[in-house]
């Protein structure tokens, strides 16, 4: 191959993972804003902290620390691309990926629910909200896009199938029972928590 060929193919190459740096740090960014937003709205409505305004304003909190760490990590990423140290670059990313989208994606749509139900008493708005946070989790579930099922194929239905369960019974526990909401809850982050360690020795092919 001749010397020039391979000089722009590595300039291309420079040119698409830098892409996928800016890609990340504006999405993970952006998501941060979502989730200061949603934690904003829920701490200036509320006068009283009980134990159903308390956890999702702590989801909301661990998924926005998830956002920034993850665009702290792409931005890390970046500099991995000028020494040319792809391995490096790839390994940022993966943990970047993994961090933005289980403690950072999953608890901010899991949140949302959680918050307008603390904030309203509209039974339509409520259950609306709800229903299209779990029905859009599922669709990105089966998009072929997901990281679950990337990392769980043959498991990632069961494990959308136990998040939804669980989002269903902290949905239903948060005005009648705060302390099946609050066990709940805890069980929800640590199975997010589990899945990203889980997945923590996952390798990017460089190719």
């Amino acid at each position: 191959m001749p010397a020039k060929k391979i000089k722009d193919n590595r300039k291309n190459n420079l040119s698409l993972l830098i892409e996928e740096v800016s890609i990340g740090v504006s999405s993970s960014s952006f998501l941060s804003g979502v989730t200061i937003f949603f934690t904003g709205l829920l701490i200036t409505q509320i006068n009283s902290f009980d134990p159903s305004i308390k956890i999702p304003i702590l989801f909301l909190i661990i998924s926005t620390f998830s956002f920034l760490y993850a665009t702290l990590i792409y931005s890390n990423a970046s500099g991995e691309i000028t020494r040319l140290s792809t391995k490096k670059f790839y390994k940022c990313m993966v943990i970047g990926n993994i961090i933005g989208e289980y403690p950072g994606v999953y608890l901010l749509i899991l949140a949302i629910p959680l918050v307008i139900n603390a904030i309203t008493t509209d039974a339509f708005l409520q259950i609306s909200t709800l229903a299209v946070s779990l029905i859009g989790l599922a669709t990105y579930q089966f998009s072929c896009l997901s990281l679950m099922e990337r990392h769980f194929s043959k498991y990632h239905k069961v494990f959308l199938i136990i998040i939804a369960l669980l989002e269903i019974t902290l949905f239903v526990a948060q005005r009648t029972n705060s302390l099946i909401f609050t066990y709940t809850s805890v069980v929800l982050i640590l199975f997010i928590f589990l899945l990203a360690l889980s997945v923590k020795g996952e390798k990017e092919n460089p190719d």
